[in-house]
């Protein structure tokens, strides 16, 4: 078996099973029931932001970490991490505690960078494509499966909410156990390239474990060196307008979308108990969601000249408004879906986009990082002020989000013209 076949199966695996969160279609009922005694207001206001500010602390620390431990411990990390929160989630009852498990949660997810980047100082660069393909797929399969099992097992009364969370526990032991399989990345992309790479003691038809080892240099002469490929990289890629633009769209998106999704089964909850609908179908939502998320992120490879990011936005502007304005939770339902469909064709899009603008492979990851931690950022920022400044009821939070949707499409409309101006006043010129 080629390497790179075995590779991509072991990190593939990895991350099927590292989704298999049946719990999360769920989490709200979970927590907002009989197994606690936490109110929607404290959930809202002092549970929920606790996770997506620590995501936001330690994705810088955990991107750096990640290059210069070379991968494979921050990947092993991960896994603990998500066991620590479903052990929290399952013998704890306490808000403190809860707010604890939040904490680990922005660790678990902040640390599935080093999953996304893992292949990027391991694949050949010829393969970045495939292996990008497979390991979304791998993800979006492991997220459909548990969106199917959770709402399975709730509509037959095989488990309870709490009991979901011993799934994917036990998925995030099995995650954790599979990471070990993983091979060591010899060097990073940024940190520890001289004691691989050193000019003239390279031979490419030698596999780079088996040529002689070169001395290494210092940790104050590695950070120096990768602060300085890091600058160089993130200044190449920002000064080009292409870039800056498609990265503005890719972290607005991503804001929105999170923060949508984060606080959307309090949505859900308080709309069911106003339309007094037994039963919840959060799982089956978040199986549709996902794969016609698959789809839309398939779609975008086939629609790169006409992208149409403004209209896009606007679509799921209105949707969003009406999965909050309608007192229907089905129609909710498929306002979310909506909205989630439209987010994977804009974000696949997006990185599609900013790649074809960049000349070094090897930065994709960089201008990855910084532009996920941007959109963290103003998430961060739409908590703060939404949430727990102006403390909105949970029906305005989703006008403001669709208002934000429209004002995005706006903004890139405008842009669109404006440049549209530029190209029709530059052909005179050009034909002079």
């Amino acid at each position: 078996m080629l390497a790179w076949i075995k590779i991509t199966l072991i990190l593939c695996l990895f991350g099927t099973l590292r989704e298999i969160r049946p719990s999360e279609p769920f989490v709200t009922e979970f927590l907002l029931g009989q197994w606690r005694n936490i109110t929607e207001s404290q959930l809202n206001r002092d549970v929920y932001p606790v996770g997506t500010y620590s995501y936001l602390a330690l994705l810088v620390v955990v991107f750096l970490v990640t290059d210069f431990l070379r991968f494979k411990p921050v990947i092993i990390l991960s896994g603990l991490s998500g066991i620590s929160v479903y052990a929290v989630l399952l013998w704890t009852s306490s808000l403190e505690w809860l707010q604890v498990s939040q904490f680990l949660y922005g660790i678990y997810m902040a640390t599935e960078i080093a999953y996304l980047t893992y292949i990027y100082a391991k694949v050949d660069t010829a393969k970045y494509s495939r292996v990008s393909s497979y390991t979304r797929i791998a993800a979006l399969t492991g997220r459909f499966l548990s969106g199917v099992s959770s709402q399975l097992l709730i509509h037959y009364e095989a488990m309870d909410y709490r009991d979901l969370n011993y799934i994917t526990f036990t998925a995030q032991i099995l995650a954790t156990f599979w990471a070990f399989w993983l091979p060591h990345v010899p060097y990073g992309i940024y940190f520890h390239r001289r004691s691989i790479v050193s000019a003239g003691q390279i031979d490419i038809n030698i596999p780079i474990e088996k040529q002689a080892p070169t001395k290494t240099p210092s940790i104050r002469t590695q950070v120096f060196d990768a602060a300085s490929l890091i600058s160089r990289h993130a200044r190449s890629a920002y000064s080009r307008p292409k870039v800056v633009a498609w990265s503005a769209l890719y972290a607005a998106a991503l804001a929105l979308f999170v923060q949508a999704q984060t606080y959307v089964q309090l949505l859900w909850a308080q709309i069911q108990r106003e339309s007094d609908v037994p039963i919840a179908y959060n799982g089956a939502v978040e199986a549709i969601q996902t794969l016609l998320g698959a789809f839309g992120a398939f779609l975008s490879s086939y629609c790169a000249r006409a992208s149409l990011p403004a209209p896009v936005a606007a679509v799921q502007g209105l949707a969003v408004f009406v999965a909050a304005h309608v007192p229907n939770v089905f129609v909710s339902y498929a306002g979310y879906i909506v909205m989630g469909m439209l987010y994977h064709y804009t974000i696949t899009l997006a990185s599609a986009k900013i790649a074809s603008q960049l000349s070094d492979e090897s930065c994709f990851g960089l201008i990855f990082g910084i532009n996920t931690l941007i959109g963290t950022g103003l998430q961060s920022l739409l908590t703060l002020i939404l949430i727990q400044t102006l403390e909105l009821p949970i029906y305005s939070q989703y006008y403001c989000i669709s208002a934000l949707y429209l004002l995005l499409a706006s903004f890139w409309l405008l842009g669109w013209l404006v440049q549209l101006c530029k190209q029709k006043n530059s052909i005179p010129l050009n034909q002079y």
